[in-house]
């Protein structure tokens, strides 16, 4: 039972906050102070004796080296992760994976530093399971920590939430019996109705979706905070279906699919909206809602 719930846990997307730019940068400055004052202080590993008669000058100045260079790896992979945020989602076993990519990326970047300044003629492979070793037991703790203080914030976030709104809980969109849609912000606060009627796609846009719609028989847009996987999973059981790791849209609102050299396309019902994409990974999906549909 154990090993199925682990394995259910891990099949699971990772919160949103992980991959906003505010919380990057705060993980990138912490674990860098973190890991910075640990090794200076508590010298772990006896890592001030790796190199025979080194100073204490001379081991801080390594130490800072060492942490800036890692830092630079740190730092090219969240951006990667960042700018990639809409084209993979990142379950929980993908972001294991990741943060032991970035612990082996670390790893390698430091050993090459430690085998340049290490006076013997030290092989590098004969580092390298060392600093890996050190570098998965030094980022371990920050990691961890980092991840609580994320969860508890916005748990604490949605706590307030539920006070200020007299102890019910965060408002999901929901449709009204009149056809209504509620969109909420990723806060859970309401921000726009609309018509189910009036509705033509949502679009991704960083960390905000773009809401296309009919007001006053003109196409408007309204931007929302929040992401498209969460609006995904409160709409999925109307006609709102994502096509595109970019797009969800209103089934009844499509009046053309075709197919062209790179691809199928859906043409809404307004000559003044672009088409949208249909990617590969949603192509089944959409063909058979077209089968099963008389439209």
């Amino acid at each position: 039972m154990q090993k199925i719930l682990g394995l259910h846990f891990m099949g699971k997307i990772v919160p949103s906050y992980i991959v906003e730019k505010g919380n990057i940068i705060k993980l990138l400055l912490f674990v860098t102070f973190f890991v910075l004052i640990f090794i200076v202080i508590f010298k772990p590993f006896n890592s001030n004796n790796w190199i025979e008669g080194m100073s204490i000058d001379k081991f801080v100045i390594y130490s800072i080296i060492m942490v800036t260079m890692g830092l630079g790896v740190l730092a090219v992979s969240r951006i990667i992760m960042y700018q990639s945020r809409h084209s993979i989602t990142l379950y929980y076993w993908t972001y294991t994976l990741w943060l032991l990519g970035e612990i082996l990326a670390i790893s390698i970047v430091c050993t090459l530093f430690a085998w340049f300044i290490h006076p013997r003629n030290a092989d590098y492979f004969q580092i390298l399971p060392y600093t890996l070793q050190y570098t998965t037991l030094v980022l371990f703790l920050p990691y961890i920590i980092s991840w609580l203080f994320f969860e508890l914030k916005y748990k604490n976030m949605a706590l307030e939430h539920v006070k200020k709104n007299g102890g019910k809980s965060i408002m999901k969109p929901k449709v009204e019996e009149s056809g209504l849609i509620n969109f909420t912000d990723d806060k859970g606060n309401l921000k726009l109705s609309v018509n189910l009627d009036n509705l033509f796609y949502i679009e991704a846009a960083d960390n905000y979706v773009k809401i296309c719609y009919i007001n006053k028989e003109k196409v408007s847009h309204f931007i929302l905070r929040n992401s498209l996987k969460n609006i995904e999973d409160s709409f999925s059981d109307i006609n709102l279906i994502r096509c595109h790791r970019s797009f969800i849209i209103n089934f009844l609102k499509v009046k053309v699919m075709r197919r062209e050299k790179d691809g199928l396309y859906i043409e809404m019902d307004s000559k003044s909206l672009p088409d949208i994409p249909i990617s590969k990974t949603y192509a089944k999906k959409v063909m058979e809602l077209f089968s099963n549909s008389s439209i």
